[in-house]
């Protein structure tokens, strides 16, 4: 009789630890689906501004893989509390369910944005030159316009690899109503209309944009890698913390 409830306080007490690993666990899981909504919606602000620009949908996929990552977990963290409160196997069971997307998804993002850093350059490279330079100017290409124009004032660059590319390349210097320009008026140091018309060091910027928004971007893919990954994880402890709070509960009622 002694060692039948030594036996039953034993799995009580290894049932309130995993109980309680698993609310302070789902306290972090909270904090973490705050963090990573938050950071998926930081990065789309602060790309919106070069978006037309971007050909590629892989940067803004991860930011927004993140998002729904975080609002998956901001809403499922209720069901562990309950499932862990409760001693409720269905709702674990759900709890696990959800654990595993959010892993799944994690994994894709931090992956996606690794990947996406090797084919980066080339892809900015061809992306700019048939957007920024191709269509600057052009008739229903006003966002364009305005994108590389807020790229170039704010990187202090002009061009794609240097101020050379508007005057070889663009239609708009070339043969456009532009063509009496050098760069546009967003290359200068000090914009003025007008002010690109002479090309001297002093009065334009001769670095080109690519190296600049490579270098942007790629930090911002690196956060995404490293929070996808460390945010898998997290989900992968807390689904071995699910499997083993549901398998206590279930040798508890046995």
């Amino acid at each position: 009789m002694a060692e039948y409830k030594s036996a039953k306080e034993k799995k009580s007490n290894t049932l309130g630890c995993l109980k309680i690993l698993l609310l302070i666990f789902n306290f972090l899981f909270w904090c973490s689906g705050a963090a990573v909504l938050w950071l998926g919606i930081w990065i789309l602000q602060t790309k919106t501004k070069y978006v037309a620009l971007l050909n590629s949908a892989t940067y803004p996929a991860c930011a927004w893989i993140l998002i729904i990552a975080g609002v998956i977990i901001c809403i499922v963290g209720f069901v562990g509390c309950c499932g862990a409160i409760r001693e409720n196997k269905t709702c674990l069971i759900v709890y696990f369910v959800f654990l595993l997307i959010v892993f799944l998804l994690e994994i894709i993002a931090g992956i996606l944005a690794y990947v996406y850093q090797d084919q980066l350059r080339g892809e900015l490279k061809g992306g700019l030159n048939s957007t920024m330079i191709m269509q600057y100017k052009a008739k229903g290409s006003e966002g364009i316009t305005r994108a590389t124009d807020i790229l170039q004032q704010d990187f202090r660059c002009c061009g794609v690899l240097n101020w050379r590319d508007w005057k070889a390349n663009s239609p708009s210097f070339k043969t456009g109503p532009a063509r009496n320009m050098t760069a546009p008026n967003s290359c200068c140091i000090s914009p003025s209309d007008g002010c690109a018309a002479r090309d001297h060091p002093s009065n334009i910027y001769h670095v080109g944009c690519l190296d600049a928004i490579e270098s942007y971007i790629r930090t911002y893919l690196f956060i995404i890698g490293a929070v996808g990954i460390s945010m898998a994880c997290l989900m992968f402890i807390g689904m071995i913390l699910t499997c083993c709070l549901h398998s206590a509960i279930r040798r508890s009622e046995s």
